[in-house]
């Protein structure tokens, strides 16, 4: 597997670890050999709660159920997003109330740089 990883996937450092996954639980991720290592990357969907952490397993199984993506961006209304955005305002300041929900830093980042070219009137910023 090694091989393969090495000659079809593109790496992200000149010396990648090469551990082939096997599974992971909580703060952990286990090797084929099923030693543990303590995930100090933790990747998107794991960096909050842990890896299997059951109430956020259930909800994507729950969510799978119904649908699995559709279009973002707020042109269609989603009660699970609609629900997180009215949760998360009421723990703003009142001025701050609406929610740009994205899945990047990136464009989390180009948001921003749109906002305050909105709000300036500038091009250049």
């Amino acid at each position: 597997m090694n091989s393969d990883f090495l000659k079809y996937q593109a790496q992200t450092s000149p010396y990648p670890l090469g551990m082939e996954v096997s599974h992971a639980i909580g703060s952990y991720i286990y090797d084929t050999n099923n030693k543990s290592y303590l995930d100090f990357v933790a990747g998107v969907s794991a960096c909050s709660l842990g890896h299997q952490h059951p109430r956020v397993n259930q909800a994507i199984k729950d969510q799978l159920d119904k649908y699995s993506h559709v279009m973002v961006y707020g042109e269609y209304s989603q009660s699970p997003a609609v629900q997180y955005c009215k949760l998360l305002v009421n723990h703003l300041p009142k001025e701050l109330n609406k929610v740009y929900l994205v899945n990047s830093g990136t464009e989390a980042c180009e948001g921003a740089l749109k906002l305050v070219r909105r709000v300036t009137g500038r091009s250049q910023l």
